[in-house]
């Protein structure tokens, strides 16, 4: 006799149980073995209070730097004029552990001192 292993039509499936509602749940096919079937570990979890609640005035003034300072860093990473000066630099430091995040510190800075 042939053996057969039964597989899940999805492996996957998120979402909430109603639109007003705070629980969010997902589910995930395990990954098949030889000695047991297909089971669908379920997880459920609550949604973010914060996005019920409007944001104030230091975390909107937060938001529109971070938004200057990622679109700063994506543009310096692009020219190629800084980017041999800040790779010697990114290798002679320690802090960061990725070129973006060492770019990204020198963007804040000099937003921060208004260059």
């Amino acid at each position: 006799m042939a053996h057969v292993t039964l597989a899940a039509p999805i492996t996957g499936l998120s979402g909430k149980l109603s639109k007003s509602h705070s629980v969010v749940f997902n589910m995930r096919q395990a990954p098949t073995s030889n000695e047991r079937m297909i089971s669908m570990p379920c997880y459920t979890n609550y949604r973010d209070p914060m996005k019920k609640v409007k944001l104030t005035d230091n975390q909107k003034t937060w938001n529109t730097q971070f938004a200057a300072i990622a679109q700063m860093t994506r543009e310096r990473l692009e020219d190629p004029a800084f980017m041999a000066s800040d790779q010697a630099a990114f290798i002679k430091q320690s802090k960061f552990k990725t070129l973006n995040a060492f770019v990204f510190h020198i963007c804040k800075e000099e937003l921060a001192n208004g260059k």
